[in-house]
């Protein structure tokens, strides 16, 4: 209730000043040509015509329908999204309220006022825009997955938990030149965590205390500050795009969960002929996180290998999801792709990687690895959809279906 009252409160605030567009009387009348083309237009074949009338439901403002995975294991989700735009001058703004339901009872909802400006300062060679971001999201998710903490958990440890979270903050973005920008974020978080009900499945309360899974026994507000800088290079043969942050999380209550947290995220983008047909992806992440005196970090905000992460970024692919879970990680992810006929293409990848509980634990020679294959749909220069299988665990296959992140 929290969550859909902040998005409602953003809707209203975004609305109230939104020049909002009407496309349904043209999707109405394009859906109304299936059956009765027009006689004065020229002729198109059955396919075409009704191809036009279905995009509209996915297209069309200021409502269509969005459909979306939800997280990973929560299945694809479908609601309504809601857009309009309110520019004044050089400012661009969108408001954006998007709400999906997966058949397997998984939801998140977010609504977000975007403004966006021409990048500052004369001699700025930046290729993108000044971002100021307000937002709010929450999602439900009646299943997640959790084995224990640290680089040697088991397939047996498996048990499950409820999450509900709500976030509300605001972001803001500054590209410095073609090479540089940086940026901010504050927000508030209020987590919910639960065991499971149901008699078939494992209940994470079941089998761990708070020493084996810190943050089960409560979970209270925290306020996120996140500083951050982005180095790239974004032409030429050889590119990268890189995030440095540096974040603090405040528990204001107890204080027992208060920590901090520095990542270092990168991608490295070659085209190792020159062909825009054909990339070559290095990505890596190195992440670790501290505390004071006694203080913890909650098991639901740690780093998690194998799959993908709850935001959907792909991990140690030939691992179930959320396999390992810890406070620190370092992965390298190596792809080759090759657009071999029309839009679609072959990968193949290989992932390595590990958590562990304390920076220094963390070493090449203990890393977990997988390799894989699959297909991917082209469009233009870029890769929007991928379908792989991950393997080399010894935990059986993994597959992906969806729109890559990098």
């Amino acid at each position: 209730m929290k969550a859909r009252l902040l998005i409602l409160a953003l809707c209203v605030t975004g609305c109230a000043s939104a020049a909002i567009d009407n496309d349904w009387p043209g999707v109405g009348k394009s859906c109304g040509e299936v059956a009765h083309p027009d006689p004065k237009s020229p002729p198109e074949p059955l396919w075409k015509r009704t191809t036009g009338c279905a995009t509209g439901f996915f297209t069309a403002r200021p409502i269509h329908i969005t459909v979306k995975s939800t997280v990973p294991g929560g299945g694809t989700g479908v609601g309504p999204t809601f857009e309009a735009d309110f520019n004044a001058d050089r400012w661009q703004k969108k408001f954006v309220a998007t709400e999906v339901t997966s058949l397997r009872g998984f939801w998140t909802a977010e609504g977000k006022y975007r403004a966006t400006h021409d990048k500052f300062g004369i001699n700025n060679t930046a290729r993108d825009r000044f971002a100021l971001d307000f937002y709010a999201n929450a999602r439900d998710l009646p299943r997640m997955l959790y084995y224990g903490i640290g680089p040697r958990t088991s397939t047996t440890d498996l048990t499950n938990f409820r999450e509900r979270e709500v976030r509300a903050g605001a972001d803001i973005f500054n590209p410095f030149s073609a090479w540089m920008a940086a940026g901010g974020r504050v927000e508030s978080i209020w987590p919910q965590v639960s065991g499971v009900t149901d008699p078939g499945l494992r209940s994470i309360a079941t089998a761990y205390s708070e020493v084996t899974a810190p943050g089960i026994t409560s979970q209270p507000n925290l306020i996120h500050y996140e500083m951050y800088a982005e180095p790239r290079r974004t032409g030429g043969k050889f590119q990268f795009d890189y995030k440095a942050s540096l974040n603090f999380y405040q528990d204001h209550n107890t204080g027992h969960y208060t920590f901090r947290r520095f990542f270092i995220d990168g991608t490295h983008t070659f085209h190792p002929t020159g062909s825009q047909d054909e990339i070559l992806t290095i990505h890596d992440r190195f992440s670790v996180a501290g505390t004071s005196g006694l203080n913890v970090v909650p098991f639901y905000m740690m780093e998690t290998l194998g799959g993908s992460d709850i935001d959907g970024n792909p991990t140690l692919r030939g691992f179930a999801d959320y396999r390992f879970r810890g406070i620190d990680v370092l992965m390298i992810q190596t792809e080759y792709n090759r657009r071999v006929w029309g839009p679609l293409g072959l990968l193949g990848f290989y992932d390595v990687g590990q958590v562990a509980n304390r920076a220094s634990d963390l070493s090449f020679s203990e890393m977990r690895h997988s390799v894989g294959f699959g297909i991917a749909i082209w469009a233009g220069n870029k890769i929007w959809f991928k379908a792989s299988v991950g393997l080399g665990s010894g935990e059986g296959r993994h597959t992906y279906f969806g729109i890559p992140s990098f």
